[in-house]
């Protein structure tokens, strides 16, 4: 008979069938064990007769990898009954710039630096430092060698087809690469003096806790780059004639929506560096933004003003810690104000920020306020692409190194 598909398919599952058969009555092999046991004096119980047996047999305690975590409820002994609100660096306030302005009592001097900042990002650089700049430009989006699924692509008017999946560079890789380089350059051009009194510290973790109104609230974030120094950074700054935004009125919203609440968490607000180091004083802080981590609560798109929140609130968490760090838990108005910088990036687009740290109090909108003084959404290239097998930079605007520069020189 011909040995066709159909028959190669009845005679594999004739095969399968006897060969069940088979395995199904084999008989077990003696290997010695158990009287080799016997031999030692091990005594050899059926595991058939120890699960009927109704006696409680001790229990041989296995040494695993690590022990299992307690389960989150009522019963963990780091339960607390009074809830925290807590905002992470993965979720944004819903009224972005305005909610943080009320949750951290804060002024905004908008597209205003401190002069010292503003004279140091007019000198000119070396060509050879933007070359290098340009270099780390083409160095994070084209000619890293990271192939990761990017995110899908969606189009609006069709919103059920489906595009081709893209492998690229993550916006995370892409971040790190040109923030490192940068930082990297920077070091490189400034004097000897500047750069051995400066530390530069990479994903550090910081968490401030407040009081706000008869309510518990944390900031959790991570800063990418925190860059440290030997003595506090100071401003001058005359703010007399400067038009500052005031804080708003949310009504009927309230300052802690879009909040989770958590049971579990520490009531000591947290500086990462301690207090008996030599360079232990904030200075600038580098955060990024990546779309693909990034989030709000409800899986909407996130807004450029809730962007610019990030940066307030990030920049506040690290001064209020450090300020708690000095002062101890329970300081409200600063004896001198404690100044960060804070430069937020997407790897295209840089906000730049000051911020002013007058108070703790953060209760009402009288009294003593804080004040931010931010530079937003200024561009440093317009593409950064393969164009005709060709890597090609677009529109380099040298004026945010400038910026970068005089952050890290001031």
């Amino acid at each position: 008979m011909k040995l066709s598909r159909v028959l190669y398919a009845q005679h594999i599952g004739f095969m399968f069938k006897k060969h069940w058969l088979i395995q199904g009555k084999r008989v077990p092999i003696d290997t010695g064990v158990e009287q080799y046991l016997k031999d030692k004096g091990i005594k050899v119980e059926d595991a058939l007769d120890f699960i009927k047996e109704p006696e409680v047999h001790e229990r041989v305690h296995i040494v695993g990898p690590f022990e299992r975590a307690l389960p989150l409820d009522e019963n963990h002994p780091n339960f607390k009954e009074r809830p925290c609100y807590t905002l992470t660096n993965m979720n944004v306030l819903l009224e972005g710039i305005s909610q943080a302005q009320v949750l951290t009592k804060t002024v905004i001097a908008e597209d205003k630096l401190p002069p010292r900042i503003e004279e140091l990002a007019q000198l000119p650089a070396p060509k050879a430092v933007h070359e290098g700049v340009k270099k780390a430009i083409l160095s994070a989006n084209v000619f890293d060698c990271e192939q990761k699924k990017l995110p899908k692509i969606k189009d609006p008017e069709r919103p059920a087809y489906n595009f081709t999946r893209i492998l690229g560079i993550t916006d995370r890789r892409r971040n790190q690469i040109l923030t490192n380089k940068l930082m990297q350059l920077i070091e490189k051009s400034s004097d000897v003096d500047v750069t051995q009194s400066k530390y530069v510290l990479n994903d550090i973790e910081c968490r401030t806790v407040f009081d706000k109104e008869n309510e518990l609230i944390q900031f959790k974030d991570v800063s990418n780059i925190l860059v440290t120094t030997n003595k506090p950074l100071k401003h001058e700054i005359e703010d007399r004639d400067i038009p500052f935004i005031e804080i708003p009125d949310l009504y009927p919203i309230k300052h802690t929506v879009t909040l989770p609440k958590q049971h579990f968490y520490d009531e000591v607000s947290k500086y990462p560096i301690p207090s008996n180091m030599l360079l232990k004083h904030p200075h600038t802080t580098w955060l990024h933004y990546n779309a693909t981590e990034v989030k709000n609560l409800y899986e909407e798109p996130v807004t450029p003003i809730q962007v610019l929140g990030r940066s307030l609130t990030h920049t506040f968490a690290i001064a209020s810690s450090f300020a708690k760090q000095l002062y101890g838990e329970d300081i409200k108005d600063l004896p001198e104000p404690v100044y960060v910088n804070c430069i937020q990036t997407d790897g295209q687009r840089y906000h730049f920020g000051v911020l002013e740290l007058n108070t703790l109090n953060v209760d009402g909108t009288d009294g003593t306020k804080n004040v931010w003084f931010c530079k937003n959404d200024v561009k440093l290239y317009d593409s950064s692409r393969y164009l005709g097998a060709m890597p090609a930079l677009e529109n380099y605007n040298p004026a945010v190194y400038g910026y970068i520069n005089a952050f890290y020189n001031c």
